[in-house]
């Protein structure tokens, strides 16, 4: 699990750099591609965020469960 959000943190800093490139125009892209490329990956990094939020419930979730343990009523 820890390197699923590894890569997902790397992930997350590489669309980081890509949106604040294209925000500050240094990319070969005319202005309406760059648009749409910001737009997707915009759309991207909330997916990204959210896949790690899942992963750090399930993590901190897991952690008092075991085989054989069972939640009393």
């Amino acid at each position: 699990m820890a390197d699923a959000r590894e890569v997902l943190e790397t992930m997350k800093e590489v669309a980081k750099i890509r949106i604040e490139m294209l925000k500050e125009g240094t990319t070969f892209h005319d202005s309406m591609k760059r648009a749409y490329y910001l737009k997707e990956y915009e759309e991207k990094l909330r997916e990204i965020e959210e896949l790690i939020r899942r992963i750090n419930i399930r993590l901190v979730y897991s952690r008092g469960t075991g085989p054989g343990d069972t939640p009393s009523d």
